[in-house]
């Protein structure tokens, strides 16, 4: 679980951080080296706690099913880390960058509902 304050990422932070997950998701052809993979892992884990927190602070009835599984998967992931078999850290870096992406997503609907809210 996170226990970071859900302090909201701001559009910046945002786009970094759909910049980070770009690097990550790529194919095995482009895999960054070992060092990179621990580098660009603490990078978007960090990017992922914000998150996480942030989209845990969205009301349950305005948050999506699938915001509410990225949320179970994030702890799972933290929980797990990787597994200890070739292609593990990578693999578990990608796994975090997609649910980063789904936590990103899940906010900008969030953000477009709470627009729509106020527009009326």
């Amino acid at each position: 679980m996170s226990t970071m304050d859900a302090k909201p990422l701001t559009a910046t932070e945002r786009e970094l951080a759909e910049l980070d997950c770009d690097r990550v998701l790529v194919g095995i052809q482009f895999k960054p080296s070992p060092l990179e993979i621990g580098r660009l892992t603490v990078t978007v884990r960090n990017h992922g706690e914000h998150l996480h927190a942030s989209v845990r602070a969205v009301p349950v009835k305005s948050r999506a099913r699938r915001s509410d599984a990225a949320l179970r998967d994030w702890d799972g992931l933290l929980a797990r880390g990787p597994e200890p078999v070739p292609l593990g850290a990578w693999t578990h870096l990608r796994a975090l960058a997609r649910t980063v992406r789904v936590f990103l997503e899940a906010l900008a609907d969030a953000d477009a509902d709470a627009a729509k809210g106020r527009a009326r």
